[in-house]
């Protein structure tokens, strides 16, 4: 996600937005509705809970997974530019995971990846807070401290309040706990609380001035709503983690398309031809079945490779899978920091650094 100067925003799209009204209310409003429509009907429904996380799985996780590899592996150009992160890195990923379970058994895997996902979710949303803010007309290098501290603020209470609870399982494995007195809960809360406070009176009075609320201002309010639900009102953390998890799948989805949408907004491209193709706007649901269909093959495949397979009683398939997870996000982190191609736009993607109207 970088953009110093470009972004996601689309030829004649209204100031504030990142690509249009339609696109953008849905990637807000109408993603954060659905996680909890399906996080909430897990979570009141015990019996639904396998058939939610399913359709997170393998039609939300799955191919967001996928959807990062068409800015790096979906033409020979692309391929050569990020060669060493497309071969060099996962070998690396997958010996330093195989190595931290050797040591930490299934316990330490399972510990990271709760960790590392919740910092991945919050970099996403700083990443597109920022982009929001660029769309709006703030200044390229500028910083929001009100916005950007409320982004963090939340996820950091969250973890504070899991950490204090010491629930032993996540997603059916151990959960390394990390003893938390309830007094440091309480101080991330008053400084997540006084953050919002501060945040909500900047945006009021940029309302009293006859600002209209923007879709900034929305997103970050999802933002606090499902870190709040997923973390702190959801009492079982696994429960509460599906809310986020189909939140930022859905939304990193529609992101990354609009990334592409943007950068072959001038039409086909000779010199990537498939992307370009399933990228342009009448195109979208093809560009949903590659992603999907290349997301199942691919974790199906994993699957099966490693069924069977394990090593001093050390189940290769966990830590595969994990290592894939882990790649996403070193993959993600840098992906969207790295200058695009001469020529090419720069859409905001999901860690966010500089950006501007992302994907």
């Amino acid at each position: 996600m970088s953009g110093a100067s470009a972004g996601t925003v689309s030829a004649g799209a209204t100031a504030g937005w990142l690509r249009s009204p339609t696109f953008d209310l849905s990637m807000v409003v109408g993603v954060f509705a659905l996680a909890l429509i399906l996080g909430g009907a897990a979570a009141i429904v015990p019996s639904l809970f396998a058939a939610v996380l399913f359709v997170d799985i393998w039609l939300l996780a799955y191919p967001h997974a996928a959807s990062t590899m068409t800015r790096v592996a979906f033409d020979r150009q692309s391929i050569r530019e990020h060669r060493f992160l497309l071969f060099g890195v996962p070998p690396l990923v997958l010996a330093a995971t195989a190595g931290a379970t050797w040591i930490g058994g299934a316990a330490i895997l399972t510990t990271i990846y709760f960790y590392w996902q919740t910092w991945h979710y919050t970099r996403q949303s700083y990443g597109i807070a920022r982009a929001y803010r660029r769309s709006a007309g703030g200044a390229p290098e500028g910083r929001d401290w009100a916005t950007d501290v409320v982004v963090f603020a939340f996820p950091t209470w969250g973890l504070l309040h899991r950490a204090n609870q010491g629930q032993p399982i996540f997603y059916g494995s151990p959960l390394l706990g990390v003893p938390v007195p309830i007094e440091l809960v309480a101080l991330g809360g008053a400084v997540a609380m006084a953050s919002l406070i501060v945040w909500g009176v900047q945006q009021g009075r940029a309302i009293q001035r006859g600002e209209p609320v923007g879709p900034g201002t929305l997103y970050v309010a999802t933002h606090v709503a499902i870190t709040a639900v997923s973390y702190l009102l959801i009492s079982e953390i696994t429960r509460g983690w599906l809310f986020i998890n189909i939140w930022h799948n859905a939304q990193y989805l529609l992101f990354v398309w609009a990334a592409n949408a943007r950068r072959f907004e001038g039409g086909f491209d000779a010199t990537r031809p498939f992307l370009s193709w399933i990228s342009q706007k009448r195109n979208v649901g093809w560009y949903a079945a590659v992603c999907l269909a290349s997301g199942t093959l691919f974790y199906l495949g994993m699957a099966r490779a490693t069924a069977d397979v394990t090593l001093a009683l050390l189940p290769v398939a966990i830590v595969v899978h994990q290592a894939s997870n882990f790649y996403h996000y070193v993959l993600d982190a840098v992906i969207w920091r790295s200058r695009p191609a001469r020529g090419a736009t720069e859409p905001v993607g999901s860690t966010g650094a500089r950006a501007a109207g992302r994907s």
